[in-house]
């Protein structure tokens, strides 16, 4: 097996988005792919990677990680009165950790203050989940090959 040095998370609470955008990435770019269903799985395992010198190349957030899809039961989880870590505040903390990070959200939620609130916190930018998700990963596979 090839060594593969870079990394990418995967923070969203919907298995089937990793799994589609896994099955995308594999097919463009060369890389370990990380995934968390939750803002503090994403937290942990962003710590775990750090200490061991491993930190992820590019985090992809999501804004909605509550596991619901009740408007009512999003609301409160934009508002953290669900006690569960919504995008904003899971990018807030991986900002503290690493202020270094790379974050792009990737999200149903891309034109609304929400999503706005997560490029303040320091999202490098917000990409429409309308956009397919094979579009996005050539996207994510033209910025590693940027940085080359």
């Amino acid at each position: 097996m090839r060594y593969v040095s870079r990394k990418i998370m995967i923070v969203d609470d919907e298995e089937d988005i990793h799994a589609l955008l896994k099955s995308q990435l594999e097919k463009v770019v060369e890389a370990e792919i990380i995934s968390c269903l939750s803002g503090e799985e994403a937290i942990e395992k962003y710590q775990e990677l750090m200490d061991k010198g491993e930190r992820p190349d590019l985090v992809v957030m999501d804004l909605n990680l509550s596991g619901r899809e009740s408007l009512d039961e999003i609301d409160m989880h934009r508002e953290g009165l669900d006690r569960k870590m919504d995008g904003v505040r899971t990018t807030e903390k991986i900002l503290e950790m690493d202020s270094n990070a790379m974050i792009w959200g990737y999200t149903a939620w891309f034109d609304t203050d929400w999503a706005e609130k997560l490029k303040e916190e320091g999202a490098t930018k917000v990409v429409a989940r309308t956009m397919p998700f094979k579009e996005f990963a050539r996207m994510l596979a033209a910025f590693f090959e940027e940085r080359e």
